[in-house]
């Protein structure tokens, strides 16, 4: 069990939105292609690629509340979302960037997720 620098267990945060299946493994790293969002201004900003096509986006906001997560948000380009959360947040840069790249093959599959009624 991992826990952060406040002792909270990072599992159990990890789980609350998303399915066991659904669970980035440990270890797990990027395959695509991830850089700063602005070149000239390196930093906790960074967009992925799919060759051309921007998948998404993950980022720390400077706030308190924030300082110990990673949000994203997945570019859908009109695609339908069957059912897939298109923005959240984790914990950890490389779960952040393995989230996107997840949650766009499925949308970009056309898998539906299922979610309970």
């Amino acid at each position: 069990m991992t826990e952060n620098k406040k002792g909270t267990n990072i599992q159990s945060v990890r789980c609350v939105m998303w399915k066991l299946w659904e669970s980035i493994i440990p270890g797990s790293k990027p395959r695509y292609k991830w850089r700063h969002s602005w070149m000239e201004k390196p930093g906790t900003d960074f967009v992925g690629f799919d060759g051309d096509r921007q998948i998404g986006r993950i980022f720390q906001i400077d706030e308190a509340w924030t300082k110990e997560k990673w949000f994203w948000i997945v570019h859908t380009e009109g695609e339908c979302k069957m059912n897939w959360p298109t923005a959240g947040y984790e914990i950890d840069v490389t779960y952040a960037a393995c989230r996107v790249e997840m949650v766009y093959e499925h949308i970009r599959r056309g898998e539906q997720r299922s979610v309970p009624d």
